[in-house]
């Protein structure tokens, strides 16, 4: 079982101002939980003016740390995720991140160096951040709204999404019915996000009220309803994504 590990993250030289980033996170686990120390800073930003820092989406006080317990829920994941990791041989890329890990039980080093797996680990940690994230209290579960108004029938489907503890609560309710509640699928969840963030939003075509007509809508934690087929577009004209994202849907609220 792991005891404690480091872990370093930059992206990738190609990333520019004021995107880029790195960060550090090293974790001592103990019987009830991990200890945390984690810091994320974007960095090579001294040529850039606030305005410019600003009119990309950012503030210039985006850097974060922070110190605390979180679940013990990740250590598996971690463990095995290194049964399929060898230490990478790969030539530096200036379109590969650096990602460096170290990986030790109280006898042995698990692992050590810069993995061949690299975008296993990438999408393994994004989800673990957003864990830290939200244990720390920065950001809040993501909430997803979805909401189908036909002629004689009107379905809402509420999804809270923990990363925390990788957790899935679903709310669920026909016309004018009771509100039912049950626990969802991790592994599918991820599938249904999946699709739902590879659609194109029209955000300034959003609405921030509830819709009220006929069509299928849907809330991405944002507080904007987007009307699917018309401000949440298909990626490609080759596949349907909206119709795989309502399947998707319509399978959590019929399961048990």
């Amino acid at each position: 079982m792991i005891t404690e590990f480091e872990i370093k993250y930059e992206t990738a030289a190609s990333i520019p101002p004021p995107y880029c980033y790195y960060y550090h996170i090293k974790g001592l686990a103990s019987p009830n939980d991990i200890k945390i120390d984690f810091s994320w800073v974007y960095h090579n930003r001294e040529g850039l003016t606030q305005e410019d820092i600003e009119d990309e989406g950012f503030t210039g006080q985006d850097d974060f740390s922070w110190k605390g317990n979180i679940s013990r829920i990740w250590l598996p994941l971690m463990e095995e995720l290194l049964k399929n990791s060898r230490t990478s041989t790969k030539a530096d890329d200036n379109d590969r991140p650096f990602l460096e890990l170290a990986f030790k039980t109280q006898k042995n080093i698990l692992f050590q160096g810069s993995p061949d797996s690299i975008w296993d680990w990438e999408y393994f940690l994004q989800e673990f951040i957003q864990g830290i994230y939200e244990t720390s209290g920065k950001e809040a579960p993501l909430l997803i709204r979805y909401k189908k108004i036909a002629a004689q029938s009107t379905l809402f489907c509420s999804l809270k999404i923990q990363f925390k503890d990788r957790s899935v609560s679903i709310q669920t309710r026909l016309n004018d019915a009771k509100m039912q509640q049950k626990s969802g699928n991790w592994d599918e969840m991820k599938e249904l996000l999946e699709l739902i963030f590879s659609l194109s939003f029209i955000s300034e075509k959003a609405e921030k009220r509830e819709p009220h007509l006929q069509g299928s809508y849907i809330d991405i934690g944002e507080n904007l309803w987007y009307e699917l087929g018309k401000v949440a577009l298909n990626p490609s004209l080759k596949v349907n994504t909206i119709a795989k994202v309502e399947q998707h849907i319509n399978k959590i609220v019929k399961s048990r």
